[in-house]
């Protein structure tokens, strides 16, 4: 009857995420994922400032005996699209069994490349790691990792159409502009949002002027959805703007009749609705 086994492979890997999540307890609380290592991602970090948690981070963990320039993997599509939708920063780490080292590499860094050879053919994508970003032990030793955690953050952030003011201490510096259509149309996404739910707070205590200055500002750089007109056809009535009601109101169903995707029967009812609402002006 034969032995188990435990592959040298096997012992390997355990050897290298283990001195990983050695080096990432100097400056962060790292949790092990157990029983999900298929999901392409080994550890949850939360970054440590002033002995308390703060920015949340990722790590992949790989391990070589023959780690080089040239040194490289190929990595499922699917696995990178996991780490590109995550909310916080990941990276790429990996030990050097050789020279007992660390080596990590930034997934958002590379953002904007994975998403150009996604459209490739291939089932995986090619990543070469450099060796030029090097994980050190000792408390104070890592400050190119954490910054980099850091500007990540707030890289992704601005992915996701929610720019933060960058640097530390009270006077900071503007975010960057965006980089992609796809960031601003998330920039004019977030932006509607939360006026929405500043114009009809300002409704709920009964302030029509704040009212009126969110949703004119909103029907001056959106002008492709009806309620953005419905709501300020309502306050103008409310303000006795009577022939701004009416311009507002006839908007919004100029909308409505350009939308052909809207299922018909419920169109033809809000149509009547507003058109209610404007005669009564």
């Amino acid at each position: 009857m034969s032995k188990p086994k435990l592959l040298w492979s096997k012992r390997l890997g355990g050897l290298g995420e283990s001195k990983i999540e050695s080096m990432l307890k100097y400056f962060s609380n790292p949790i092990k994922y157990e029983g999900f290592s298929d999901l392409g991602i080994d550890f949850y970090c939360e970054l440590i400032e002033n002995d308390s948690p703060s920015i949340p981070f990722y790590v992949q963990a790989k391990t070589s005996e023959f780690f080089d320039d040239t040194w490289g993997c190929s990595i499922k599509k699917t696995t990178i699209l996991y780490w590109l939708n995550q909310l916080f920063p990941v990276f790429l780490i990996v030990y050097d069994e050789k020279e007992k080292k660390c080596y990590w590499m930034s997934i958002e860094d590379r953002r904007y490349e994975f998403l150009k050879k996604m459209e490739t053919k291939y089932k995986t994508i090619y990543i070469q790691m450099e060796r030029s970003h090097i994980l050190y032990e000792g408390k104070d030793s890592n400050d190119e990792f954490i910054t980099k955690i850091k500007d990540d953050f707030l890289s992704i952030e601005a992915w996701r159409g929610r720019p933060q003011f960058r640097g530390e201490g009270y006077v900071k510096k503007i975010p960057p502009p965006p980089r992609s259509t796809i960031e601003i149309i998330r920039n004019i996404g977030n932006i509607r949002m939360n006026f929405y739910s500043l114009i009809q707070y300002y409704l709920v205590i009964n302030d029509l002027p704040n009212a009126y200055l969110y949703c004119d500002f909103l029907t001056k750089i959106d002008k492709s959805h009806y309620n953005h007109f419905l709501w300020f056809g309502r306050i103008n009535k409310l303000l006795g703007k009577k022939e701004e009601a009416k311009k507002a109101y006839t908007t919004a169903l100029e909308i409505c009749n350009r939308d052909k995707k809207w299922p018909q029967d419920s169109m033809e009812k809000l149509k009547a609705a507003i058109k209610l609402e404007m005669q009564n002006v």
